[in-house]
């Protein structure tokens, strides 16, 4: 029987998170990023869970972290953002929803330039 995949344990995270036990499904996210340390959606999970608890810095370290890993997700940057609010840090804030605006504007411009113009 093989290991499971990051995705399989982040599932089961979500799962046990999904039941009640917040702090059960900390911990398993926190064994995910040290036995996945690139699966980036083990650190956006534990940035709302730890958002939930209470405990904004760690929201924000693993926020920043998802950022680090998925640095081309304008939603990541916008969490980002609302969390530095929340923790009464506006530069930092205002940074994190510039960066969320400039993919986003960057995206919608691709969109526009791939599609086909009529000879």
């Amino acid at each position: 029987m093989s290991d499971p995949t990051a995705l399989e344990q982040y599932d089961a995270c979500i799962e046990v998170q999904r039941a009640g036990d917040l702090v059960q499904s900390i911990e398993m996210l926190r064994k995910m990023t040290v036995d996945f340390p690139d699966f980036a959606l083990a650190y956006n999970a534990l940035a709302a869970f730890y958002k939930k608890t209470g405990d904004l810095d760690a929201a924000l370290e693993n926020m920043e972290k998802y950022c680090a890993l998925e640095p081309n997700d304008p939603f990541g940057y916008s969490i980002l953002s609302a969390y530095n609010i929340a923790a009464d840090r506006r530069t930092q804030a205002e940074d994190a929803l510039g960066l969320a605006q400039e993919l986003r504007f960057k995206a919608q411009f691709q969109e526009k330039t791939d599609c086909p113009t009529e000879p």
